[in-house]
């Protein structure tokens, strides 16, 4: 209890007084992650053509992220609650208007304007139900700020705003059927539930949840985008027959976008026989109009729903359906864990943005790399770590693939790069040069921000820019080789160093390796651990340091150990190495006493 109000308690709106009214209120309307609405576009298209704004958005502010039924001039179909201007909006009398974002104190440091999409000007009129409840908003943004928004302006996007609430009324009317597979709805199975919740005996007692996804929800958007609505309905409807027959007289739910639904009264040698009906079914192509599509389902199971409020259910069936996608386990058995693995990741990414503006929260520490021929430190890896002052130590591994996942983890690069770059200023003025390494995620490659950060500091601190390496990995080649291939030379051109990272362990198409302009390949460590005694291991190091040494990169091996893998990487003709048997990461301070010593 005290974790949760102390983050209820930070700069931005985690929760507020009647929270659970207003996220009930919200999740009856069954409109989130639901396909695009056609009068909710043509309203934010309207919006941005008369406000002259890059984006505009219609907003549904959920538990922990905001998600957007309609938007227009932007990707992403949903970002956490945490980065939120509109969880701030949705508490406005009126309109709430930020007419330079870098100006207010609430939202300079936000991940939103300081990376993309670089919000300057921000207009939200709140979407209000007829009960006074704010379920989220209708909003406009630009990356360029404003002097002024008019009255008269504020007064049209609320009369908008008005209009999309009375869609949203019109969608949640029709009542307890999705208008799409004509299955009962999210609403239908609520009641449902709180019917079977007031019941009693050992039926009751017995019954199961299971939730059937029946696959990504990106394949299904990417479906709208390449084929349109009507292809998706049709390929959603012959999705609602395949489970009917699969089924057989169960009734079935439709509780979000992929994800449907059925309750199973059965013994548990009938719940196998339907489970087993359902991979039938789906073991084969469904053809919609000539295109096959071979699905992947997952399947979730809750064992027991009857004393379980209806809100739990469902949302404990959609949280192990992600874990089912995750660990591609299924069907997967809902475990309490999950659900606290889902807050915990949640109070951890809503506590981030606090913590760049918390001192000593953040710091780094240092792992140093030596030469193996005569064990010379020639350089250190700079690793960020976090002590929270309630979570107490959370681990990178833990934050940092939570930040991946978000837009957050371009702030994280950007707040090492400046500590790391202004340490090897420090470091170089007192005549102890060392060069310094700096991780980044695929993400940091989308846009140019990172070169340009770079460029500024080494300008602002004076700083030799070979003392900077920076290092990515190979999956963030994945997406788009040739402009990643294009910002990587642009940051070598500023004669900073150039890494890969982690090589061998993920993307591994060998064709980038003639025209990525680095310095430096690691040897990812899943391939060191093991190489005193794995045969395989031994067999693909010395092919991997021979193949860079071709091409011209010097190799660094990551994860060494024990003094064995030290000696056996020197026999393979290895350059560097780094790991605990070397030294482990540390603070500043404690990494100058060791060079000291290592002298």
């Amino acid at each position: 209890m005290a974790l949760v109000q102390s983050l209820q308690a930070a700069e931005y709106p985690l929760a507020v007084p009647c929270e659970d009214t207003r996220l009930a209120e919200l999740q009856s309307y069954c409109v989130l992650d639901t396909l695009p609405d056609m009068l909710c576009d043509q309203v934010t298209q309207l919006a941005r053509s008369m406000f002259g704004v890059e984006i505009a958005l219609v907003s549904l502010v959920d538990e922990y992220r905001q998600w957007f039924k309609s938007r227009i001039g932007l990707e992403v179909r949903e970002t956490p609650r945490a980065d939120s201007f509109c969880a701030h909006a949705i508490y406005s009398s009126g309109s709430m208007v930020v007419l330079d974002a870098r100006q207010d104190e609430r939202f300079a440091d936000n991940v939103l304007v300081t990376g993309a999409p670089f919000i300057r000007f921000y207009a939200g009129a709140p979407l209000v139900t007829p009960q006074g409840q704010p379920l989220g908003t209708l909003c406009i943004i630009d990356s360029q700020a404003r002097s002024h928004f008019s009255q008269v302006e504020q007064a049209q996007l609320e009369q908008l705003a008005a209009i999309v609430m009375e869609r949203l009324e019109q969608l949640r009317n029709s009542g307890y059927t999705d208008h799409v597979t004509g299955l009962p709805n999210r609403a239908r199975l609520m009641e449902v539930l709180r019917s079977r919740a007031q019941e009693s005996g050992p039926v009751s007692r017995s019954c199961a949840a299971l939730a059937v996804d029946i696959c990504p929800r990106e394949y299904l958007f990417d479906m709208v985008k390449a084929l349109g609505w009507d292809y998706a309905e049709a390929f959603l409807v012959e999705v609602c027959r395949t489970l009917q027959r699969a089924l057989g007289t169960t009734q079935v739910y439709r509780v979000a976008t992929t994800t449907f639904v059925y309750l199973d009264d059965g013994d548990a040698q009938q719940r196998q026989q339907r489970q087993a009906s359902l991979q039938r079914h789906f073991a084969h192509a469904l053809e919609i109009h000539g295109i096959p599509h071979q699905l992947d389902i997952a399947v979730g199971v809750l064992p027991q729903v009857d004393e379980l409020d209806g809100g739990d259910v469902v949302r404990a069936l959609l949280t192990v359906i992600d874990v089912s996608r995750e660990e591609g386990v299924s069907p997967r058995i809902f475990e309490p864990a999950h659900a606290e693995n889902q807050r915990y990741a949640f109070w951890v990414l809503s506590a981030l943005p606090v913590a760049f503006n918390t001192p000593g929260e953040l710091s780094l520490y240092y792992q140093p790399k030596i030469r193996l021929h005569d064990g010379a430190c020639i350089g250190v890896e700079a690793l960020i770590r976090w002590q929270h002052p309630i979570l107490g130590n959370i681990s990178p591994e833990v934050f940092i693939s939570l930040a991946e996942k978000t837009a957050q983890i371009r702030q994280i690069t950007t707040w090492v790069v400046r500590q790391a770059v202004a340490q090897a200023a420090h470091w170089a003025q007192r005549g102890r040069a060392t060069p310094v390494a700096i991780n980044t995620s695929a993400r940091d490659f989308e846009a140019d921000d990172l070169q340009c950060l770079l460029a500024q500091l080494l300008t602002q601190h004076v700083v030799p820019p070979g003392l900077i390496e920076i290092e990515f990995t190979e999956s963030a080649m994945a997406s788009n080789p040739e402009v990643v291939r294009q910002r990587v030379q642009a940051i070598r051109e500023l004669g900073v160093k150039v890494a890969i990272d982690d090589f061998g362990a993920g993307f591994s198409n060998l064709s980038y390796l003639k025209s990525i302009p680095a310095d430096v390949m690691k040897i990812d460590r899943s391939f060191i651990r093991g190489l005193v005694d794995d045969q395989a291991d031994q067999v693909i190091v010395p092919s991997i340091i021979h193949l860079a040494h071709q091409l011209g990169f010097g190799v660094v091996a990551e994860g060494v150990e024990c003094e064995r893998t030290v000696r056996l990487l020197q026999h393979l003709g290895c350059d560097y190495a780094q790991g605990y048997a070397i030294a482990r990461p540390m603070p500043a301070e404690e990494l100058e006493e060791w060079m000291g010593m290592s002298r």
